[in-house]
């Protein structure tokens, strides 16, 4: 017996984890449903080039995965890895996606971008946490480029999603969960995707550790309430 309660204390192990992006697995709702369409409307946009905005965890890399596999010629690539090589690779694209934009390219290179996009009538996809408005760029040209985007943005998650986001990190794992104990989450997780899905990871770890099911002061806990 206390081989095997060590056991459960000791080895919760973190193994890597690559995330799959399903068009199924995403919920579609009030909050992000303009967003959505997008993808769904492809290639009917209202414009060639666009910038999806939100939260961290809020699903526009979910959103990119599922349109990646809508689109033959597409290149989702994150901000970090962009480099001068990407003007010649748009030669062979019908759209670009570049992933979590935080200003970190070179302004030249980004400007170029869209000058081959333009040439090309080639789509381009932005997604960022903040409006690419709310940034500044010393470029005149792209800066003109930047207020001509079209702009998408997703909310902070709304009751209902947040349900189904609790319903379903506990089913993936066989874990039934009492509503009551699902509104109790809700009405205390701070309301941001990120802090939701560290709050969930975070109970799941301490279930398993502790060998508890999950319960109002487990979830006290967790929140440090206890």
């Amino acid at each position: 017996m206390e081989y095997k309660n060590f056991i459960m204390n000791q080895l919760v192990f973190k193994f890597p984890f690559k995330k799959k992006y399903y068009e199924q697995d995403f919920y579609v709702s009030s909050n992000n449903f303009n967003a959505y369409k997008l993808i769904e409307n492809w290639p009917n946009w209202p414009g060639k080039c666009l910038n999806v905005f939100g939260a961290s965890g809020s699903g526009k890399t979910h959103l990119s995965k599922i349109l990646e596999k809508k689109i033959k010629k597409i290149k989702l690539i994150d901000e970090k890895n962009l480099n001068d090589q990407i003007i010649d690779e748009l030669n062979n694209l019908d759209c670009l996606i570049i992933d979590r934009y935080d200003k970190n390219i070179e302004e030249k290179l980004f400007y170029s971008i869209f000058n081959q996009c333009k040439q090309l009538e080639n789509y381009i996809l932005i997604n960022s946490i903040k409006s690419l408005k709310e940034y500044s760029f010393k470029l005149k040209d792209l800066q003109s480029r930047i207020n001509s985007l079209v702009y998408i943005g997703i909310d902070l998650p709304t009751d209902e999603l947040l349900q189904v986001i609790i319903t379903k990190s506990f089913s993936d794992k066989q874990v039934s969960l009492n509503p009551k104990i699902s509104q109790f989450i809700i009405n205390n997780v701070e309301r941001s995707y990120d802090k939701m899905f560290k709050f969930l990871k975070d109970i799941d770890e301490l279930s398993l550790s502790t060998g508890k099911s999950i319960n109002i002061n487990l979830i006290k806990k967790v929140l440090g309430n206890e």
